[in-house]
């Protein structure tokens, strides 16, 4: 085990993460804009996961469809607003920061693997005080694709060495991509999609990453 290198790539929205509420303000700036009703946090949390300009296409259609002007229209109205504060409402999982610090004393290199635009994402990891922990990034707009492509995560990684990945996510894409660069999946019950802890390629399942850790230091035999 000490011989072989390990990297723990995260998933950042509904993983690290509630970023819902920042996302859903600037979802509901635009419904109001457009004269719809405002929906709940609990609503907008399924749309999160395939990439923000996903995102406000499904807002559109579940609140009547996206109007004249067409999604591109709608999507920049959106990122316009989210980037101006992506990090209000936003917090940390509880158990995230330990969690990190504890990767870190333990010389286990990070990776960011998210949807979210660089932008954004990056402000508000500062915000949070977790960007230091991470030596590789990927983000909505670092290539040409998105999760579930393997080349995303390849690019996370790019600069860091052969190794073993682990990988921490809370969506049936962050499992896909996991599969695809045969990575031990680590499934966050708590984040934004159903439960997959049943499924095929999920090596552990966790509610809090209090649990994680425990589970982590015994894989480590430390």
């Amino acid at each position: 085990m000490k011989s072989t290198k390990v990297i723990f790539v995260f998933d950042l929205d509904g993983t690290l993460a509630h970023t819902a509420p920042s996302l859903l303000k600037a979802g509901n700036r635009v419904l109001k804009e457009l004269g719809r009703k405002k929906i709940n946090v609990e609503k907008y949390s399924t749309f999160i996961g395939k990439g923000t300009r996903r995102q406000v296409e499904q807002l559109l259609d579940y609140t009547g469809g996206v109007p004249e002007k067409g999604l591109d229209f709608y999507y920049e109205k959106f990122m316009k607003i989210y980037k101006t504060d992506p990090f209000s409402d936003s917090f940390l999982y509880p158990g995230v920061s330990v969690l990190l610090q504890f990767l870190k004393e333990k010389k286990i290199t990070m990776a960011l693997c998210t949807q979210k635009n660089s932008e954004p994402a990056t402000k508000l990891i500062k915000e949070l005080k977790i960007y230091e922990y991470f030596k590789g990034f990927a983000f909505g707009d670092s290539t040409k694709f998105l999760k579930p492509d393997i080349r995303v995560f390849k690019h996370a990684v790019k600069d860091l060495g052969e190794a073993r990945y682990f990988y921490v996510g809370d969506s049936e894409t962050d499992l896909s991509l996991a599969e695809k660069v045969n990575a031990n999946f680590m499934f966050h019950k708590n984040g934004y999609s159903e439960d997959l802890s049943y499924r095929k390629g999920v090596s552990f399942s966790f509610d809090t990453f209090f649990q994680l850790q425990v589970h982590i230091t015994e894989f480590l035999g430390q």
